[in-house]
């Protein structure tokens, strides 16, 4: 996809749109996105990942990730498809979760669940 397509895609599948909203996330996705061909969920279905609703609907210009693919391209992914692609990620944080005083704290506040285990 094009950077275009990308902020036209994102604008129609953002569910909660707040007044004059559409400039800032404009201007935040344009920041982000290079002007080069991107890969996106919709590239790595194989890889059976089940996309985050929140991560796509909600703030999308903050909570996509720009990453570098092994190939040298780019991808605009969610958190479940970085994970599919980069497995060690979601190690990593789950490491965070589970070990760090921040992570404690997050437990603390919502629970012991760990929100970066695999889906059922």
């Amino acid at each position: 996809m094009t950077k275009k397509e990308i902020i036209e895609k994102t604008l129609n599948d953002m569910k909660v749109l707040e007044p004059d909203s559409e400039k800032d996330i404009i201007a935040e996705l344009q920041r982000r996105l290079p002007d080069t061909e991107i890969k996106t969920c919709d590239d790595f279905k194989h890889l059976n990942a089940a996309c985050c609703d929140t991560c796509h609907t909600f703030c999308a210009h903050y909570d996509m990730k720009l990453i570098d693919l092994p190939d040298g391209t780019k991808a605009w992914v969610c958190d479940a498809v970085e994970w599919a692609i980069y497995p060690e990620r979601r190690e990593q944080l789950r490491h965070w979760w589970r070990n760090s005083a921040e992570g404690k704290l997050l437990r603390d506040i919502f629970g012991d669940d760990d929100p970066f285990s695999e889906p059922r």
